[in-house]
């Protein structure tokens, strides 16, 4: 069995993938011990492997990739189709991907034997009722739509984001100004990216303690999309930091993870740190 959950929505593509693994554990496997989390092995060879070659305690097992299609040749779509098949349904071949395979690789697959999820971007009646759904699932008994649906549009991230800090908090002017502060902190690495002579000085007014470590993630980032490794990258942070180009990155990323090191060993100053990188 072939299941493939993809987009443009990623946020809900990405959560029918935890869902259907949460399914699967409660069906066939609580221990979790036949599910084999393979998003940093994705490969078609890995899976042909794997197809077939049934544990010995379990009924079924599951595999869980990220990208297993992307790239996917007619001669290769043969070779899954083939195995899937000879599987007999004993496997569940569980794949996120960013793009949505073609009609034309869909048809190549058993309709019996593909399940596909695809997600679009919900529109805005729609996104208030998902927003009602998960305060509802937080025990949230007011209904912010409308301010996070302002401050959010529709990213279904940060809007999920807002919302567990409304159940933690439950102060939406306290949100307000976390974004804000939020937008302060990522309008300066966006700069630092695109080395505006602006983002030092808008930096040595930040907190050293959040803008660098959101910094340092997003310069960890670039490495692994630089170098194709970026399983587990958020595809809206891949598509944004692929067009960045940076002049002496090594070079850049230590003079970052000193500074982080002086910030948190009390070393230096905000005015002080923000000199080091």
């Amino acid at each position: 069995m072939l299941i493939i959950c993809t987009g443009p929505e990623t946020f809900l593509a990405r959560q029918k993938v935890r869902d259907l693994v949460s399914a699967y554990r409660q069906k066939h496997d609580p221990s979790g011990t036949s599910i084999e989390n393979l998003e940093q092995e994705t490969s078609l060879q890995d899976a042909l492997a794997k197809l077939g070659n049934l544990g010995l305690f379990a009924a079924k097992k599951l595999l869980k990739y990220e990208n297993l299609l992307a790239g996917i040749t007619a001669s290769q779509i043969k070779q899954l189709s083939k195995a899937l098949i000879s599987d007999a349904n004993q496997t569940i071949v569980l794949t996120y991907e960013d793009k949505a395979p073609t009609k034309k690789t869909l048809e190549s697959f058993p309709k019996e034997l593909l399940f596909v999820y695809q997600y679009e971007e919900l529109n805005n009646q729609e996104l208030a009722k998902w927003i009602v759904e998960r305060c509802r699932h937080y025990g949230l008994t007011s209904n912010p739509s409308q301010e996070l649906i302002r401050l959010h549009g529709s990213n279904l991230w940060a809007i999920e984001t807002s919302l567990q800090m409304l159940r933690a908090l439950g102060d939406m002017d306290l949100i307000d100004r976390t974004h804000e502060a939020e937008n302060q902190v990522f309008s300066v690495i966006d700069d630092y990216f695109k080395q505006n002579q602006t983002w030092r000085e808008k930096a040595s007014t930040l907190d050293a303690a959040e803008l660098l470590p959101l910094l340092m993630s997003q310069l960890l980032n670039w490495h692994k999309i630089k170098f194709d490794q970026a399983q587990g990258v958020h595809p809206f942070v891949q598509k944004k930091l692929s067009s960045a180009k940076l002049i002496d990155a090594e070079e850049k990323t230590l003079d970052v993870m000193r500074a982080l090191y002086a910030s948190r060993s009390s070393l230096s100053q905000n005015q002080e740190i923000v000199q080091i990188f």
